[in-house]
């Protein structure tokens, strides 16, 4: 039980702070425990922050829950459908993850450290697998599809914590965001499209 009160302390410090300005005494008081506890139980602030990571990887639990949710797709249209509705259903839920926001701020600047490659690993295999299944046939480039979208969602994201507006977009309200979502729609709609077979010329 003190172990998950101290992993749900340091969720609510990197809320308030930011992953790179945490730290064990601020979890230690957010807990209500004697930091010796920390050190015993994780070894330190980087174990502390493994087995926060690990437990909460947003996005590989994520892609697992959206895989086991929608079995294979034949028709190219529903692939893409499905395509859509993870993307908007992904943005939606990274918006309301503060502690996950963080957490990629945290790995983009410790890109170098061991815990940062394990995350990029965990991360990177959890999305092969996704494709493998919803994308089964490499007929539009799905991994740099999906590389490009993702991209574009995490920065959003981030960019709306300081900057409300990006190009004439205002991130900081709720129309701003369904735009987002109506471009990701229309995109793999495009796509759908220009995969169909095209009628012969008489």
């Amino acid at each position: 039980m003190t172990m998950e009160r101290i992993l749900w302390a340091l969720g609510e410090v990197i809320s308030e702070r930011g992953a790179e300005r945490s730290g064990i005494n601020a979890v230690a008081e957010k807990a209500g425990v004697n930091k010796v506890l920390i050190y015993r139980y994780f070894g330190g602030y980087e174990g502390l922050m493994q087995q926060f990571v690990q437990r909460g990887q947003f996005l590989a639990l994520y892609n697992e829950q959206y895989v086991q949710n929608h079995p294979d797709p034949t028709n190219p249209e529903d692939r893409h459908r499905i395509w859509s509705d993870y993307m908007i259903g992904l943005l939606r839920e990274l918006k309301t993850r503060k502690p996950s926001q963080e957490v990629l701020k945290w790995e983009l600047a410790n890109h170098a450290s061991e815990l940062s490659r394990q995350l990029s690993d965990t991360r990177n295999e959890s999305f092969q697998k996704l494709i493998r299944q919803l994308a089964p046939e490499d007929d539009c480039d799905p991994v740099a599809v999906t590389a490009v979208m993702l991209s574009a969602i995490t920065f959003l994201v981030l960019q709306s914590q300081h900057h409300f507006r990006f190009i004439d977009i205002d991130l900081d309200t709720e129309e701003g965001w369904q735009r987002i979502e109506r471009a990701i729609d229309r995109i793999y709609g495009s796509l759908s499209q220009s995969m169909r077979p095209q009628p012969a010329n008489h």
